[in-house]
């Protein structure tokens, strides 16, 4: 496989977290699972391929996308295909959904949708501008060209939302959603609502999405597992809480996860 990581430009660094080019992966597999990490995604298909959404039980297609396509913030797992041709993932910072798409995030939580539902044909003029013989990096200056006029700044979400992402992310242990709240100085259902418009869920949400992701990273960098010190590490009061959200996230429990993760920890191969 071919894979390229792009530094992103100051301009765009406070909202974009990621875009990686990828090209002749062919895994064994025929599907994936994609774990929730917190993030919106646009994902360029740049050889024609259809990619599917299966069903996480029956493993039947249950929805299809081409080209290009926008996929909103996960609470849960989802089956997709596994193969990439050539295909450029672009991975936003929670929170940069509104000022990215000018509406509530929200509306397109635990969905997929083709992306000029919501960007308009400008969007598939530069699918098209990408599916052309240029370098991986042509590519990545062209959506950043793309990108930079499509956000719209917002204070709102440079110190508020930031601050309650920061927030959340830096504690590991349970979070007061009402302290926080006070603390942007907002009552909290205003809080809540507001962080949905931005981030596409509700702050416990996010945090069990924060503390999940904390796990795969410490099962991915330790050799000898502890559930017990993992759980603890990642603000589990029992081991017993720490497994039904793991299971919850990923459809396995963790003994299971290890045993058929591969390369990536928020794609797991569907054996």
């Amino acid at each position: 496989m071919i894979s390229h990581a792009h530094t992103i430009s100051p301009s765009l660094s406070k909202y974009v977290a990621a875009m990686i080019y990828n090209k002749d992966y062919y895994p064994e597999c025929e599907m994936d699972k994609y774990l929730p990490d917190g993030t919106i995604n646009i994902i360029f298909e740049l050889t024609g391929t259809d990619k599917f959404i299966f069903d996480n039980n029956t493993r039947k297609k249950k929805q299809g996308y081409s080209d290009v396509w926008f996929s909103g913030v996960l609470k849960d797992y989802i089956t997709i295909s596994a193969a990439s041709e050539e295909m450029i993932v672009v991975v936003f910072k929670p929170g940069s959904g509104f000022p990215l798409i000018h509406k509530s995030v929200n509306l397109y939580t635990n969905k997929v949708v083709q992306a000029n539902e919501i960007f308009g044909t400008s969007i598939l003029e530069l699918h098209t501008q990408l599916k052309a013989p240029t370098s991986p990096q042509e590519k990545f200056n062209a959506i950043e060209k793309w990108l930079l006029p499509q956000f719209k700044e917002d204070d709102f979400y440079t110190n508020i939302i930031h601050f309650a992402i920061d927030t959340i992310q830096n504690s590991s242990s349970k979070i007061s959603i009402a302290n926080l709240a006070k603390k942007t100085g907002f009552s909290q259902k205003q809080f809540i609502q507001l962080f949905k418009k931005y981030v596409g869920i509700t702050p416990k949400q996010f945090h069990r999405i924060i503390r999940f992701n904390e796990i795969l990273a410490a099962l991915e960098n330790k050799e000898k597992i502890s559930w017990t010190a993992i759980s603890a590490d990642c603000g589990y009061f029992d081991q017993a809480h720490f497994i039904k959200d793991f299971q919850s996230f990923s459809g396995l429990n963790p003994k299971k996860y290890l045993n058929d993760v591969g390369d990536y920890p928020n794609y797991v191969p569907v054996k």
